[in-house]
């Protein structure tokens, strides 16, 4: 009986350890890629172009920390390729600016931002916008990054 129980320990041991790698989390990186604006991607079922014209405003809210602060505009278009109703999720995408730091969104600010644009009937698209806060002068980079998907990063420069 004990000899049973130890295989069974051993089996359900191996299996376990056979499950956590092959299931691991870590992205394949010969699947991601780095593309520029203007080019049309597939991510989660949607196909994503970020437009190439960018453009600032700033935030006019005098409640706001960031009131007075010049905000970066990427028009984002996007398409539901999914045989159901989607949208982007807000958390599936990270903003880096010039200086390779995270920015804070500013898109609660903006009538027309894709974080509140809402969901999309199967083959319906939208063209709404990015808002992100200005860091200076270089390369920003947009990281598209499902949990169990490749990522996509989109680098672009931004001069004012």
């Amino acid at each position: 009986m004990k000899k049973i129980r130890n295989l069974l320990l051993v089996i359900t041991l191996l299996l376990s350890i056979t499950l956590i790698t092959g299931c691991s989390t870590d992205n394949d990186s010969s699947s991601d890629k780095t593309i520029g604006l203007g080019e049309t991607f597939t991510f989660d079922d949607l196909e994503i172009t970020l437009e190439n014209n960018i453009s600032f405003t700033k935030i006019d809210n005098e409640f706001s920390d960031y009131n007075g602060q010049d905000v970066v505009r990427l028009p984002i278009t996007v398409k539901n390729i999914k045989d159901e109703t989607h949208s982007l999720n807000m958390f599936y995408y990270s903003i880096y600016g010039s200086k390779g730091t995270q920015l804070s969104t500013v898109s609660s600010y903006f009538d027309d931002s894709v974080d509140f644009a809402g969901d999309l009937r199967s083959g319906a698209s939208y063209t709404k916008n990015l808002y992100f806060l200005y860091d200076g002068n270089g390369k920003y980079a947009i990281e598209f990054n499902e949990v169990w998907g490749p990522k996509t990063t989109i680098e672009f420069d931004v001069t004012k």
